[in-house]
């Protein structure tokens, strides 16, 4: 008999992933947004609160463009483009302008269907839309450390 080790399995994918998240882990992230939405709906609003709703604006985005959801892709892209100008903004001013009732509406809308997604959507999904942020985050990065460079050789 040859002396051989006997060949082990790799693991396929993991079942979890079928499956939608935890609810104690989605409570968990449901929660801190719920709170951003809160600071906002009283006008407590920052940098940090809006691109959180960006982000989670985008995580729903990619998951409604993969046919999950009961918001349209397009009411979600709306809602992040206004967040994308108030940020715009803030960066100009100083100061959020921009959030009127109906753009705080929309974004309980988008929270509301994030967390219904949340319950619902696989968890494999969810790790696809976070890869997708996670390009997104890089992207921006490297044109923000770009930018500098192309005004220095204008």
């Amino acid at each position: 008999m040859p002396n051989r080790k006997p060949s082990r399995r790799t693991p396929g994918p993991s079942k979890a992933l079928l499956l939608p998240m935890a609810r104690d882990k989605a409570t968990d992230l449901i929660l801190r947004t719920r709170l951003v939405l809160e600071r906002i709906r009283r006008r407590d609003i920052d940098r940090g609160a809006i691109n959180h709703m960006a982000q989670i604006c985008i995580l729903g985005g990619y998951i409604a463009r993969a046919g999950h959801g009961r918001v349209c892709p397009e009411r979600i892209e709306e809602v992040e483009q206004h967040l994308a100008q108030a940020l715009l903004a803030f960066d100009g001013s100083g100061e959020i302008d921009g959030f009127s009732a109906a753009l705080v509406e929309a974004l309980t809308e988008v929270v509301n269907e994030y967390d219904h997604m949340l319950a619902t959507v696989r968890l494999e999904l969810f790790a696809k839309a976070s890869d997708y942020l996670d390009r997104l985050i890089a992207l921006a990065a490297k044109e923000r450390i770009l930018a500098p460079e192309a005004a220095v050789q204008c």
